[in-house]
């Protein structure tokens, strides 16, 4: 008798996230969506929003690569003339 408690008590969350899932499944209830957990840090600001930094990083990738289609060398540092 003990163990089927036990077992009743181990599967009875089970079957009500099974029967949660289906009433949400079945009527449009319950629906879940990734807006309603959002995260956010102290600092930072939320997650899910554009981050500045990420488009200033891809502008100046892209700014380089266009560079390069064009003028395909690296500009040197020093002098390149003769020197006495």
């Amino acid at each position: 008798m003990n163990v089927v408690i036990a077992l009743l008590i181990l599967a009875a969350p089970v079957a009500v996230a099974v029967t949660l899932g289906w009433a949400a499944h079945r009527g449009n209830v319950l629906r879940f969506d990734l807006a309603q957990f959002r995260v956010g840090v102290p600092l930072a600001g939320r997650f899910d929003t554009p981050d500045a930094d990420a488009y200033r990083a891809a502008h100046d990738a892209e700014a380089i690569r266009s560079r390069f289609e064009q003028h395909p060398v690296w500009p040197s540092a020093g002098v390149l003339g003769e020197r006495r």
